[in-house]
């Protein structure tokens, strides 16, 4: 993918920095975490690098609380809605599992598939060259993903950075945002989330 050279900051909003927060008043929707991701839709995508299919994972990063969020990311596609955040993809921890002989031949059956699924999982969007997003306080902002930075055995993270000072977009400290198949909404089609199934075995959670 051809890379431009840019910096830019998108303000949400006219919501500045309040000196007063404290613990008590920092998220604005109590129910829901200050900082996290929400499921848009998935539908079609102008690919952004070569060889991603054009089916995408549409989804919208929301700023809860009352201090501005910074968040790495490109200027996305011409035409294109939202913008391009960065994103790493990490591999599912197999869960600990007590079972008898018998199934033990299934379970190495089982872990040898999920190393060759691994052998498909995709890199996430690393941009040599990035802007600075600047979300504010009750915002939210639309990204995309290929539909196969999830899977059955690995998620997407992005990271964040409160708008501390001018330091907090190079050193953080950062939090991380996941989102995996379990963040699809009940019902939604999850079977398009996943690379070519490997010879005819079938996929198995972890």
């Amino acid at each position: 993918m051809k890379e431009f050279v840019f910096v830019f900051i998108l303000f949400f909003g006219a919501t500045s920095f309040s000196q007063g927060i404290d613990s008590t008043n920092f998220v604005l929707d109590p129910s829901k975490p200050y900082v996290y991701l929400k499921f848009d839709h998935i539908g079609p995508r102008k690919p952004h690098q070569d060889g991603e299919d054009r089916t995408g994972l549409w989804l919208k990063v929301v700023n809860n609380c009352r201090i501005p969020i910074i968040l790495r990311a490109s200027g996305g596609i011409p035409g294109e809605p939202g913008i391009q955040v960065e994103d790493e993809i990490i591999e599912v921890d197999p869960y600990l599992q007590i079972f008898t002989d018998k199934d033990a031949e299934d379970y190495k059956r089982n872990e040898e598939f999920r190393k060759e699924k691994l052998k498909l999982k995709p890199e996430g969007y690393s941009f040599e060259v990035s802007g600075v997003v600047t979300l504010q306080p009750g915002k939210e902002i639309l990204t995309s993903f290929p539909l196969n930075h999830i899977d059955d055995f690995w998620y997407l993270r992005i990271k964040f950075a409160l708008d501390l000072d001018k330091s907090s977009a190079a050193i953080g400290p950062f939090t991380y945002l996941s989102f995996g198949k379990w963040g699809l909404p009940q019902g939604e089609k999850t079977s398009k989330a996943s690379p070519p199934q490997l010879n005819d075995r079938k996929a198995i959670t972890p």
